[in-house]
């Protein structure tokens, strides 16, 4: 958590909240006493301020501020987590889509021999039937190193999850998860600043996977990049070029957003 939002021990906190209330609830005394006809702060207004300032610095001891921040960081890492299990989930259906329509294939590729009148048994090799690719699922390494590189950018280790997914595309340049591995080093750079690299690999997705569900992704992040290196012009095109291609989307709302912030051209 940030250091800025750490409890300030008890002393300070007593401190900082008489200097700060303390007047508050003074002067509401003295004006109760004034409209009431009597000039000065009674000994029974006095201890009612103490009771109350005492009622608040026990709320702020019990750590009830701390335990908010606590919470919403909390909120965030299980945002980051679930955003990692929808990828792995959505990478599952896309397996199964893909398995789903090779079968599909072969057996209507295999109909359409029988309804021909030919035998049974398949043709000779050379005039069979297209093998189904083998390509297609990944395998437990791939799988593996993928999760644990996207585990270490989930995690904030950014320079740890640049050198793992690096070095998972260079052993599996033409994997299952190489496309979403790229994009993800993309954003690893994007969290350390390195917008340059970062629009490298955004770039690279669009370009050598433009079917990939990352690619839309990719070009937001592309005007994002831009724009925080202030390359104005090439961040607006980008940007609308998503709310153009995505209508009606969250990444088209995020673009909208930001061309906001650049103003008109």
């Amino acid at each position: 958590m940030n250091s800025a939002y750490l409890p300030l021990p008890t002393g300070r906190w007593r401190s900082a909240l008489r200097l700060l209330v303390l007047p508050a609830l003074f002067h509401a005394a003295t004006v109760g006493a004034q409209q009431a006809g009597s000039p000065l702060v009674t000994q029974h207004q006095l201890q009612t301020i103490e009771m109350r300032l005492e009622r608040v610095e026990r709320v702020l001891d019990s750590g009830v501020l701390t335990e908010m921040l606590q919470g919403i960081d909390q909120m965030q890492n299980d945002i980051r987590q679930l955003r990692g299990q929808l990828e792995q989930t959505e990478n599952e259906l896309r397996v199964l889509r893909q398995r789903q329509d090779q079968r599909l294939a072969r057996f209507e590729e295999r109909l359409v021999y029988l309804e021909g009148g030919f035998e049974l048994e398949p043709p000779a090799t050379d005039q069979g039937l297209p093998a189904i690719p083998g390509d297609w699922l990944a395998g437990p390494e791939e799988q593996d190193a993928y999760e644990e590189a996207f585990e270490r950018l989930m995690a904030g280790e950014h320079e740890e999850a640049i050198r793992m997914l690096e070095a998972f595309i260079e052993g599996h340049p033409e994997g299952v998860f190489t496309a979403n591995a790229i994009f993800w080093l993309g954003e690893a750079k994007y969290a350390l600043g390195e917008y340059e690299g970062a629009l490298i690999d955004y770039a690279a997705v669009r370009e050598r996977y433009p079917g990939s569900d990352k690619a839309p992704d990719a070009l937001l992040k592309q005007g994002y990049a831009h724009f925080e290196l202030g390359q104005i012009d090439a961040a607006r095109q980008a940007l609308n070029q998503v709310v153009e291609d995505h209508p009606g989307t969250t990444l088209s709302r995020l673009a909208q957003d930001r061309l906001r912030r650049l103003g008109e051209p």
